[in-house]
């Protein structure tokens, strides 16, 4: 898209009015150039013409067999459903080739039909007038009319006839959870009323066996028929006085029969029951439709005090449920005799639902409260307050406005106040399960319903689901999937039962880029010369707001082509202090119907909104252990300590190194010295090995006194005119530092022993320049380089001559 064209202006008249609308300045409103329907967020300038953006709407809504169903086996995107029922039949690129190609009209057609109806429709039917509608549409031949005909027939056998679809309506959330209560409660309820069978056929077990040991089993009818097709030719009444009446047990007490009786009755009216109700919602007036009616096992109530009517409907139907899940019990335990009445008579007489097991509260019908944010947040907050802190699991659905302030009136601008944050709210209330989510992520929605359904607390669920930004623009499911893109609606759930800490309890799945501050994306654009530009642009809180009507005023257009090196963008802005603001002005890219790029100036009031939802995504962050203070502090401290024990590690080799050096230096001074005193004592030293180390000579045989003296005198005067001179090249290795030198230059020719002390190795593999060289830079002057083995060697002459000071002790 290219770059707005100029406008030729003051560009000092242009700063002061941009600058004095970025402050509050009202007199800049007349100024102001409005902001319509026409600009959108140059990230979504693409989504522009929803017409031809598919989305996971409609659904494919499928019952549940078992309570243990994943999210992909409830519910899944009509799109995937069409292909795969289709692959299944028609295997090849080939195959089915018509029916394929047109699979996106049919998703089409069937997504325009919902709009106009609110809740869940069969989907068979609707699928089938859409397959007609496909055929009048293509104007096929004969053949290809036949062809496209059987495979849409196939393509509907696989439907199953109890589906259903679900368009993005105003209540998608609602239905949705609708969908996930009855795919739990139903199978939850058939094992029930199996077990319930079970009790009954168990304690009329114990009264038949109970009645066989009682006399009225052995009446004189009784008697009769107990002899058969004879019975006519006896006297009944004489035949029963003669049988022996006894059973050989106890008969029961009156206490337990009564006790079975009253357990038997209960369980059998429950299975008597008509069908039952398994959802009541309970709302103010906002719900209407015929959907509400039509609902089956369905029922919803209006009232002013929607959470206190709530509780009433729990404490009601758990009160009656009290009485048959007691009789269950009951049942189980006379079946097993092991009912006690000193243990289980006061047991069952203060029975209520704070003593049902897990087991017995998920087969509660479900009661569901659905209010407004702003309903709740002006009159309801102290009934939604006891309502979280009561523990009855019930299901709280709270739509929100992203954009707006709940806490804000009618006629007021949303950004006044800090936001109130119904998440935050429900946090604080610490047994109860907080979730926050939208429709336009079905997937994360119902997942979120499934954990919270499948425990036995109360649930908080803070949904979005966007609002329209014009008659033709952007549609709801895109604005909703933006306030999650933008920070304005993240997603999150705390669930107590997952244990006491933030980590267990914390989760924050669908947030795109959790670690980042803003989502950031690729952008392109060509500028004013035509040029391709590549860019990232952050989508935050201020981007979202522009599609929202009624807060457009806190926009500002600059005029085309306008450049300052004061205006800046709102995530730089945001993450700048404020000393360097002073000076500058914050701005958004947007995208008019033309496809122009523009810039949008945002007021002071909008970016203070923008640093209070970035505050509570950092703060949902750190309960999610992202960008964590403290964690951070920890590896901080850790990565200190462990530095800490490196620097005090490394000062205790460095002394012993230091030790060893000095220990090395004294001993070899002191052999340096004692070979010295030989010398000059006379030793003979020309019969020295050419090795390493040196080899004294014998001393003189003794002879004559007068000879000694002169001898002596003799040696003292030769040794102290003769330097001893070696022709073999060796290493006085004791005096050796390890300092690497010699190695660098030929790790053949020298090497180190078991001590990391040099060593002569391979003399035929380095030349005499090499050893000469070793021996000038060697700081330990232990190198003597004798005279060179190989009388070839180039240079000789300048090397035996650098050599000589070397080979001299």
């Amino acid at each position: 898209m290219p770059a707005s064209v100029p406008e030729l202006s003051s560009n000092d008249d242009i700063l002061y009015t941009l600058r004095h609308f970025h402050l509050g300045d009202p007199a800049t409103v007349e100024k102001t150039e409005s902001i319509g329907d026409e600009y959108v967020p140059a990230l979504l300038h693409a989504y522009r013409d929803t017409s031809k953006v598919r989305y996971d709407y409609p659904l494919f809504l499928s019952p549940a067999e078992n309570t243990e169903a994943e999210v992909e086996e409830l519910v899944k995107p009509i799109s995937q459903v069409l292909r795969e029922s289709v692959e299944s039949f028609a295997v090849g690129p080939d195959a089915a080739r018509i029916l394929k190609d047109n699979l996106p009209r049919i998703e089409m057609d069937l997504r325009q039909k919902l709009k106009e109806t609110e809740g869940p429709v069969s989907a068979r039917p609707l699928l089938s007038e859409a397959g007609q509608k496909l055929q009048n549409e293509l104007g096929l031949d004969e053949e290809n009319s036949a062809r496209l005909q059987t495979d849409f027939d196939k393509l509907l056998e696989l439907i199953p006839t109890e589906t259903q679809l679900l368009g993005y309506g105003h209540y998608a959330a609602l239905h949705l959870l609708k969908h996930a209560i009855r795919c739990r409660l139903i199978p939850r309820r058939r094992r029930f009323h199996e077990k319930i069978e079970q009790c009954i056929y168990g304690l009329k077990t114990i009264l038949d066996i109970d009645w066989h040991k009682s006399d009225e089993s052995i009446e004189p009818r009784m008697a009769r028929n107990s002899v058969g097709t004879a019975g006519t030719r006896f006297e009944p009444i004489a035949l029963s006085d003669m049988m022996d009446h006894s059973q050989g047990a106890v008969a029961m007490s009156s206490e337990r029969r009564e006790r079975i009786l009253n357990a038997l009755q209960v369980l059998e009216e429950y299975l008597q029951e008509d069908a039952p109700i398994l959802i009541r919602l309970v709302h103010t007036d906002g719900l209407s439709g015929t959907w509400l009616k039509k609902s089956p096992a369905f029922e919803a109530i209006s009232d002013p005090d929607p959470c206190a009517k709530a509780t009433k409907f729990f404490d009601q139907q758990s009160a009656k449920l009290a009485k048959v899940f007691g009789a269950a019990r009951i049942a189980q335990l006379e079946m097993d005799d092991i009912y006690d009445p000193a243990i289980h008579d006061p047991w069952f007489t203060n029975f209520t639902w704070e003593a049902f097991s897990k087991e017995e509260i998920l087969l509660l019908p479900a009661v569901i409260v659905r209010e407004t944010a702003d309903k709740i947040a002006s009159t309801g907050m102290g009934s939604l307050s006891r309502l979280l802190s009561s523990g009855r699991p019930i299901h709280i659905l709270i739509r929100v406005l992203a954009h707006s302030n709940p806490y804000a009136q009618a006629d007021e601008d949303p950004f006044l106040n800090y936001r109130l944050e119904l998440g935050a709210f429900g946090i604080s209330h610490r047994q109860a399960v907080v979730s926050q989510s939208s429709a336009a992520r079905h997937g994360h929605l119902l997942t979120q319903f499934l954990s919270a359904l499948d425990t036995t607390r109360t649930s908080l669920h803070i949904i979005n689901t966007g609002v329209q930004h014009s008659a033709k623009g952007i549609n709801a499911w895109l604005l909703a999937g933006a306030a999650l893109e933008s920070r304005t609606h993240p997603f999150f759930q705390i669930n107590p039962e997952k244990g006491d800490s933030s980590a267990d309890r914390m989760e924050f799945t669908g947030n795109p880029q959790a670690e980042l501050d803003w989502s950031r994306h690729s952008f392109q654009y060509q500028n004013e010369k035509g040029e391709n530009i590549s860019t990232e642009l952050a989508f935050t809180f201020a981007d979202y707001a522009l599609l929202v009507p009624r807060i457009r005023h806190h926009f500002h257009l600059v005029p085309a082509g306008f450049e300052s090196e004061n205006l800046i963008p709102v995530d730089e802005y945001l993450s700048s202090n404020h000393q360097e603001n002073i000076k500058r002005i914050p701005f958004i890219w947007v995208v008019n119907d033309k496809a122009e790029l523009h810039k949008v100036v945002v007021s002071r009031a909008l970016i203070f909104a923008c640093h209070d939802r970035l505050n509570y995504w950092h703060t949902l962050q750190e309960l999610a252990g992202i960008n964590n203070k403290y964690v951070e502090m920890g590896v901080q401290e850790a990565r200190e300590e462990i530095q800490a024990k490196e620097g005090a590690e490394r000062d205790r080799l460095q002394a012993e190194h230091t030790t060893a050096i000095e220990t090395v230096r004294n001993e070899t001074a002191g052999e340096v010295m004692g070979r010295l005193t030989d010398i000059l004592l006379g030793m003979d030293l020309t019969t020295a090995s050419p090795t390493n180390t040196r080899t004294a000579a014998p001393p003189p045989a003794p002879q004559a006194d007068t000879e000694v003296a002169e001898v002596s005198e003799t040696v003292v005067e030769k040794e102290e005119e003769e330097e001893v001179v070696f022709d073999d090249p060796w290493i006085d290795t004791v005096l050796c530092t390890t300092c690497n030198d010699c190695l660098n230059i030929n790790t053949m020719m020298f090497v180190y022993n078991e001590n990391k002390q040099a060593i002569l190795g391979d003399l035929n593999s380095g030349t005499f320049a090499q050893m000469v060289e070793a021996a000038e830079i060697c700081p330990a002057r232990c190198i003597y380089p004798g005279k060179p083995q190989n009388p070839n060697e180039p240079g000789l002459d300048e090397l035996i001559k650098r050599a000589e000071p070397f080979n001299k002790v």
